[in-house]
């Protein structure tokens, strides 16, 4: 057995990046083919030849018994609803490059094939929340008076807080957008708020009912609020206890996932252990609606492995490749999280994405030098070398840096922390935890209610901390194009002996010349 394999095996892993688990491997995802399939309505996604939709786009939906939904023209590609008859005739269509289904986008825990040793099923959340009652409490404690506040210094350079220090000095990030498609945010949050440019909701209960979220921008999951804090938590005298990298960059909050029902016996129960969840076609949108507000840095804090012998995935890869290409010839940097499946894409045969999709940063996590990765149940944090954690993805082929994600020991509430703190969502304004449904019910922070921080680890930390440093490094380089941003981050992150990849630094990465 794999050292690797061991220590997963040792402790369940604790993951905040979202899984695409319904585009892995169709040996898990098969099901019985019903009758009625054929005339069954579905959404498909159709990339164009040569990237144009053609003229007669609407009229060839129809021919192929279907009908013009949504078009992108600067991705050329279009959202098409039809049956199985409309797919296979579109496909046939010379003007059509792929035709990709529809794909629910979960984070749900992620299922692989079992023979795989080198993936494994894991929840894909893990977090603790006490409520926060500091009598020391004040703006911005979490960063300027904790060790809670480690992730966002590591990449920091080691700044001990205020402008007049270290990379905040030269830039804060004002002026960048940083659009983040995730669950939303909660606009009211104090470490959100007075970033919050854009608050907007691509979700279609139509398509996609959930009991457990009313749809709207607010983050009635808590992970977008979560990594939204991580790259531009507000900071000053009237903001909350968290900071982020880039505390003077803007957010542009770009809902695609809502909460959906997880395990339980009763809908509250089930929504109480939902996860955030989506459509691929409203990933899709929420990328066009980023570029069309300017954003400056596109976060995308989800993964998905796919199987480059399937049948779908030439089709998957190129509709990830065409849309990433043209949001970076666009202006956005986009950065994603690696994954955490343990997966060493050394093999080939399987991809994530959107990591390893044109012009996109990946990230994958490191650990905290002050509470060294140690997985052993009970064990205390003590100081030592930083690592890639058990959970994360890793592989040349990433093209990575690196940026803390945490590990275990977990740690104190407010102490040493292998853990990464960070903002999490209340929940509806002026509401309690529970159903949308009822009358002053909402939810909030996964399953821990309405609360407004908690710790966390996995690579939808690493994705943002990356992005807040590269909003640094716009607001310092205006005139920098996205491919010359992605270059100088990746070429000023730090080496050390113990990591395959380079941990971000603000300070390297502003001192950059290329």
């Amino acid at each position: 057995m794999s050292v690797r394999t061991g220590l997963r095996r040792a402790i369940p892993s604790a993951l905040m990046t979202l899984m695409l688990a319904a585009w892995l491997l169709p040996a898990v995802t098969a099901q019985t083919v019903s009758p009625l399939a054929a005339t069954a309505q579905r959404k498909m996604l159709v990339v164009y030849r040569d990237g144009t939709i053609p003229a007669d786009a609407d009229s060839m939906a129809q021919r192929a018994g279907g009908w013009m939904l949504r078009k992108h023209a600067r991705f050329g590609a279009a959202v098409v609803s039809g049956t199985a008859a409309s797919e296979s005739t579109l496909r046939r269509d010379p003007n059509v490059e792929y035709v990709v289904e529809d794909r629910p986008v979960t984070a749900s825990q992620l299922q692989v094939r079992a023979t795989d040793a080198n993936q494994v099923n894991a929840p894909s959340v893990h977090a603790s929340a006490p409520t926060l009652a500091m009598p020391s409490d004040g703006p911005d404690t979490f960063y300027t008076n904790s060790p809670q506040g480690w992730a966002v210094r590591v990449v920091g350079g080691g700044i001990a807080g205020g402008s007049a220090t270290g990379p905040w000095a030269t830039s804060t990030g004002k002026g960048v957008r940083i659009a983040v498609l995730d669950s939303g945010v909660d606009r009211t949050h104090p470490d959100i708020a007075p970033n919050l440019l854009l608050n907007i909701s691509e979700i279609d209960q139509t398509q996609q009912p959930s009991a457990c979220d009313d749809g709207s921008p607010q983050d009635q999951s808590g992970h977008g609020t979560w990594v939204a804090s991580l790259a531009a938590g507000a900071a000053g005298s009237t903001t909350g206890l968290t900071v982020g990298v880039a505390p003077g960059a803007s957010l542009l909050n770009v809902k695609v996932l809502q909460r959906l029902p997880g395990a339980g016996s009763t809908t509250t129960e089930q929504c109480t252990n939902g996860q955030p969840s989506g459509m691929l076609s409203w990933v899709l949108q929420g990328i066009d609606d980023a570029i069309a507000q300017k954003a400056d840095v596109i976060v995308l804090s989800m993964a998905v492995t796919l199987d480059l012998y399937s049948g779908d995935a030439a089709g998957l890869k190129a509709s990830f490749d065409r849309v990433t290409h043209a949001a970076s010839e666009a202006g956005a940097i986009l950065v994603a999280a690696a994954g955490n499946d343990a997966f060493n894409f050394a093999n080939t045969r399987y991809v994530s994405y959107p990591a390893q999709s044109r012009d996109v940063l990946a990230a994958v996590a490191s650990t905290n030098p002050d509470c060294a990765e140690d997985l052993i149940a009970g064990d205390a944090c003590a100081a030592g070398l930083v690592t890639v954690p058990y959970y994360s993805n890793y592989g040349a082929p990433l093209n990575a840096v690196a940026a803390p994600g945490g590990s275990y020991p977990q740690g104190g509430n407010y102490a040493i922390s292998g853990w990464v703190r960070g903002a999490c969502a209340t929940g509806l304004p002026n509401t309690t935890d529970g159903l949308p449904a009822v009358s002053g019910r909402s939810f909030g922070c996964f399953n821990l209610g309405h609360i407004g921080y908690m710790q966390a680890i996995g690579t939808s930390a690493s994705a943002p901390l990356v992005a807040g440093v590269v909003a640094l490094v716009k607001a310092t380089h205006p005139d920098w194009n996205a491919a010359t941003i992605v270059a100088a981050v990746r070429a000023s992150a730090v080496p050390t002996a113990t990591m395959p990849y380079g941990v971000v630094n603000a300070a390297t990465a502003l001192a950059y010349k290329p």
